[in-house]
């Protein structure tokens, strides 16, 4: 088979990630042209997996990008581009279509990281979403308010996890804070705050459905966990449970409407404690953060990141055929540590694995065969990290 070129977009504003995504692309004999953001040059890049790694000085600024890789078009024949983390999706879009290359566009791209256009899809699918609304007109934001009591949530449209977050809790508040933003409102939305358990779920999708997925429930919530610290906890639903039938269930629904046609999803939902029911609240067309990785593959021996390289390969090359899938469950806990490198070495166990995730940072995956026994475990690897470790620093 030919060998094919691919240009990852990877921004790494804040560390490396994607290893196995380039590894299995090399593993197959492929040719790997790196974008990145020229603060990154300094990490640790595999450079022997990379044949060229480029560098911009801003890769945020459309232009400045889109003349850089048409650029390296003149002397590389790219065959695809791939977008591998949550800042990189709407770059990798507006390139492919630039250059007039295979995937997915602009306005797709948008329903897996502008949060107002993932609702509208979702709510006039008919999929259950907390009710929101732009800022814009006037009129309507406080028709909305009106109509929908509060507390409300301010969110940033295009960031990531919970970062620029608050809760509204009256109108005047509201507006104070619209002052504050300025020309930026447009960029938020507002949304009835809805009290409940927040979950994930994270897998392949093919032929735009999804061909695997894991369900999973984090502990505290994150936006609480960046308000007033914690431990970071998300953990295994018990497979075949009907509560994770019906979170399955509706996230295949969600990417239908989405409309993503292959590749890795994390996508995030509530369970509100009014009713019962689940509801959407994010997608992604990546794989998760936050340990996701590692815990997923414990689960079902499937590695997201190599996976997904498979996929890429496979959307010109032959046929994508999913290895087998175990199943197991496991955990994650995670807090921020006093020291760059926490030894967590009296942590292992036969069913306790220590993770070197980041720098000050004490984090433990938990595995096992039965989902009540891994839950129980993790609950107690938690309270031991807090007490061990944990240190809070707002925002973080």
């Amino acid at each position: 088979m030919r060998k094919l070129t691919f240009l990852c977009v990877m921004a790494a504003t804040k560390g490396l990630y994607a290893l196995a995504f380039l590894r299995e692309i090399k593993r197959q004999g492929h040719r790997l042209l790196v974008l990145t953001q020229a603060d990154a040059l300094g990490y640790d890049w595999p450079r022997d997996m990379i044949d060229e790694l480029f560098a911009v000085v801003n890769i945020f600024d459309p232009k400045l990008v889109r003349d850089t890789v048409s650029y390296v078009a003149r002397h590389h024949a790219i065959d695809r581009i791939v977008a591998l983390g949550e800042y990189d999706i709407e770059i990798g879009a507006a390139l492919r279509e630039h250059l007039q290359l295979p995937g997915i566009g602009v306005t797709v791209a948008r329903n897996f990281r502008d949060k107002l256009a993932m609702r509208r899809v979702a709510s006039q699918a008919g999929l259950r979403v907390p009710e929101f609304t732009p800022l814009f007109p006037y009129a309507s934001l406080g028709a909305f308010m009106a109509e929908v009591p509060g507390p409300w949530v301010l969110k940033p449209r295009t960031e990531a996890s919970s970062n620029g977050i608050k809760v509204i809790h009256h109108a005047e508040e509201l507006w104070r804070e619209l002052d504050r933003l300025g020309d930026d409102q447009s960029n938020f939305l507002l949304e009835r705050f809805t009290p409940g358990d927040v979950y994930h779920v994270d897998g392949l999708v093919s032929g735009g459905r999804v061909l695997v997925a894991r369900a999973h429930r984090y502990g505290t919530p994150i936006l609480q966990l960046h308000r007033s610290g914690g431990v970071y906890t998300t953990c295994a639903m018990p497979c075949g449970d009907a509560s994770e039938q019906a979170l399955l269930e509706f996230n295949s629904q969600v990417i239908a409407a989405l409309g993503l046609p292959f590749g890795a999803t994390h996508n995030e939902y509530i369970k509100s404690r009014a009713d019962g029911r689940f509801y959407f609240l994010e997608a992604s067309a990546r794989v998760g953060a936050g340990m996701i990785e590692e815990m997923v593959e414990a689960e079902t021996g499937l590695n997201l990141w190599a996976e997904w390289a498979r996929l890429e390969i496979a959307q010109t090359q032959g046929e994508y055929l999913l290895p087998p899938v175990k199943e197991a469950y496991a955990g994650v806990a995670a807090c921020m540590a006093p020291v760059e490198r926490p030894d967590l070495r009296g942590y292992a166990a036969p069913d306790v694995l220590p993770l070197d995730s980041k720098p000050y940072h004490a984090s433990v995956l938990v595995h096992g065969e039965d989902a009540e026994h891994v839950g129980a475990r993790l609950g107690g690897m938690a309270q031991r990290l807090g007490r061990d470790f944990q240190v809070h620093v707002p925002g973080h």
